[in-house]
């Protein structure tokens, strides 16, 4: 049975036509606006050709006057067996009611076991186990933050560089693989807030990254945008310190992302080579800020080179990348779903499948929930067929 356009989400295409329509504006005036020919753009509202780039959906979203996420559309509905497992409403309220600021009135245990809570919620994050994250966070966020108002150091300190880390890293990423980049810039702004009081740039850095990825790319929310100037200013303040290299090079490569989505992809190969020549001495280890190292900077390196409509090129980062050594799922399904795009734009569109199967099983949500594969499946679905094309496209209710 096919979906209608009342009861799921619409594809990106018809979202461009209706926001072109709003404006007023004729397929001619608005292609011109975003340098592109009448043909194409009508093909994009016909769903004929994807929008595979987030530089293009950002130029149109600037175009059309509306956010990218307005393209974009809204996240595919939960339908996985497993969805009444978890709910967003605990890490909601402890995201919106609670501040270093403004902690709640409540008994809050040690440090040290919060810490190790922090880590629990880290780890299942990295194993796509969002139950296990959603029952962690939100008391794990109250408690830090009676202890960041109210402590003694060092205490104090280690229970705001905690809320760096539960709030900036692990509810950010988890809000956006569900979908949620509303709230998830809401964790990174409570990140930024922890870390402005205190007074370790390399913490602060570390914020500043969990904001940059709080919301879509290809809305160029500035907190991405400004990143290749946050990086330069961490950069006398790296020392010998590993995890400021971490930090550092997590910060170059969002860097490079910022630029290919501005189009700057001169900018963006610097930018990765920076990071690739600080991985080369860490390596690959498991315990990194944001899993940085030779391993994850591939995957970064295969999305860039995607972004930049040069797959071939995808495939040989991504052929580079030693998956056992991405110590995360998550990272690993990063990786398939990049080549799935890339092997979708060279018309291998049974190869691409197979990729986003096994990036489904090692992180459902983190496939069904990305709109841009959303459109992908949407897309193959109109040339092709097959068993697991039609489950994966169920799974995501766009059939």
């Amino acid at each position: 049975m096919s979906r209608s356009h009342d009861d799921g989400p619409r594809r990106i295409g018809e979202n461009v036509r209706a926001a072109r329509r709003a404006r007023g504006l004729s397929l001619e005036a608005a292609a011109g606006l975003v340098g592109r020919s009448k043909g194409w753009l009508s093909k994009i509202e016909n769903g004929k050709a994807r929008l595979e780039r987030r530089s293009d959906i950002a130029a149109l979203a600037d175009a059309l006057e509306v956010s990218a996420d307005a393209l974009l559309g809204v996240s595919a509905p939960e339908v996985q067996p497993d969805r009444r497992g978890y709910s967003l409403v605990g890490l909601q309220r402890a995201l919106l009611d609670v501040s270093c600021a403004d902690p709640p009135d409540m008994p809050s245990r040690p440090v040290a076991v919060l810490a190790a809570e922090v880590e629990r919620a880290d780890q299942a994050l990295r194993n796509a186990d969002y139950a296990t994250v959603m029952a962690v966070l939100p008391g794990v966020i109250r408690e830090l933050s009676v202890h960041a108002a109210a402590g003694i150091e060092p205490a104090r300190s280690e229970a705001l560089r905690l809320l760096v880390v539960a709030c900036g890293s692990d509810a950010t990423c988890t809000l956006r693989h569900l979908g949620d980049g509303s709230l998830g810039w809401v964790a990174g702004e409570r990140a930024r807030q922890a870390a402005e009081q205190l007074d370790e740039p390399v913490w602060q850095a570390a914020a500043a990254f969990g904001q940059a990825h709080a919301r879509s790319s290809a809305n160029r929310p500035r907190a991405l945008m400004t990143t290749p100037r946050t990086a330069d200013e961490l950069e006398p303040h790296i020392g010998d310190d590993p995890f400021a290299h971490q930090v550092y090079g997590m910060l170059r490569l969002s860097a490079a992302l910022a630029c290919q989505v501005a189009g700057d992809h001169g900018a963006a190969r610097d930018h990765a080579d920076e990071a690739a020549r600080v991985a080369e001495p860490l390596g690959d280890d498991p315990a990194a800020f944001e899993v940085f190292g030779v391993a994850n900077t591939g995957v970064w390196r295969t999305s860039l080179a995607v972004e930049a409509g040069e797959p071939t090129e995808a495939l040989e980062y991504a052929d580079r990348v030693e998956p056992r050594a991405l110590a995360s799922g998550n990272r690993r399904a990063a990786l398939r779903i990049e080549k799935a795009r890339a092997l979708a734009m060279l018309g291998r569109d049974g190869d691409a499948v197979r990729e986003l199967r096994q990036a489904e099983r090692l992180s459902p949500e983190q496939v069904r929930h990305n709109p841009l594969i959303r459109e992908l499946v949407g897309g193959l679905l109109d040339r092709a067929g097959g068993r697991d094309l039609r489950g994966l496209a169920w799974r995501m209710n766009l059939v």
